[in-house]
């Protein structure tokens, strides 16, 4: 596997791991909201946003991996000099 697929492989497996730790905080939320258990100073919402956040980011770590590894590993430089490579050695011939 190449570095861009491992790297591909990494940020889903982030993401998994945020989408599974804010389905928790949500969880806490509703929980401290009914009342199971108490924190002080400590307001659900607090958890509720924290928690979306968590899940968002993780949606889109594994939604959009392809995108943020072609932004970390651009495809376009390598097609350039190969392509500019294959017309200077087409010109040579």
């Amino acid at each position: 596997m190449r570095v861009e697929g491992w790297f591909a492989l990494a940020l889903r497996i982030v993401g998994m791991v945020q989408l599974i730790a804010g389905l928790l905080t949500l969880l806490d939320s509703l929980m401290l909201k009914l009342g199971y258990f108490d924190l002080p100073g400590t307001q659900p919402s607090y958890y509720l946003i924290y928690g979306t956040v968590q899940v968002v980011v993780g949606l889109y770590l594994i939604r959009w991996a392809p995108f943020l590894v072609e932004l970390a590993y651009p495809r376009g430089d390598e097609d350039e000099v190969g392509a500019e490579d294959e017309v200077e050695q087409n010109r040579v011939r």
